[in-house]
């Protein structure tokens, strides 16, 4: 009986201690009551209270600001703070924001089958090797070849068939002719990894 209530206790503390607290005022420091936040991939927008403030899950990794008369705001959430003031311009512009690519919108609205791991949900899954932190995601196996040399199985897809990138830019290393051989890049210092299947490859060549 105490080992599930020292469970639940550690559970509640671990979620506010991610608690993100946003504040949205005007360049006069005064708070805009009518401001919008949503959070990337989540379906519903939030609104700030009278106060301008709103506290949000310190797990997301971008979020969009937005009220009328003020220009809007994208803003990428840093890990280490837990609190951020946004200061918004007043604009009689209505500003639209257009997104190109499909990795920002969430697996519902998404015709693209894609994947996205970053933030605590990749700290969760994160391993050694490339290979063992995706094998949680639906198609994705790993090709295991000991601690050390694990690649990424998608759809049956293995080898010179699975394109692997880093910033864009194809890793290109022994792993693509050999499963004995581990990718190039860190698992351990990224910050974000998708995962892309079927038409959405086209974005990277054939």
């Amino acid at each position: 009986m105490s080992r599930k209530i020292l469970a639940v206790g550690i559970a509640i503390l671990t979620a506010n201690a991610y608690a993100f607290d946003v504040t949205v005022v005007d360049v006069d420091g005064n708070a805009i009551t009518n401001a919008s936040v949503n959070v990337t991939g989540a379906v519903r927008k939030q609104y700030v209270n009278e106060n301008g403030r709103l506290v949000i899950d310190n797990t997301a990794s971008e979020i969009h600001i937005a009220a009328k008369g003020y220009s809007h705001q994208i803003i990428t959430l840093n890990d280490k703070k837990t609190s951020l003031v946004v200061t918004l311009q007043r604009s009689v512009i209505e500003q639209v924001d257009v997104k190109g690519l499909p990795i920002h919108a969430s697996a519902i609205e998404s015709a693209q089958p894609i994947s996205v791991l970053s933030g605590e949900a990749l700290r969760n899954q994160q391993a050694a090797t490339l290979g063992d932190s995706l094998e949680g995601l639906v198609g994705v196996h790993t090709s295991f070849h000991g601690n050390v040399a694990s690649t990424p199985i998608i759809r049956g897809l293995s080898g010179p068939r699975v394109l692997i990138t880093q910033n864009g830019l194809d890793v290109s290393d022994a792993s693509r002719i050999g499963p004995d051989h581990a990718v190039a890049s860190e698992v351990a210092t990224a910050e974000q990894i998708e995962v892309m299947r079927g038409p959405a490859t086209l974005f990277f060549g054939s």
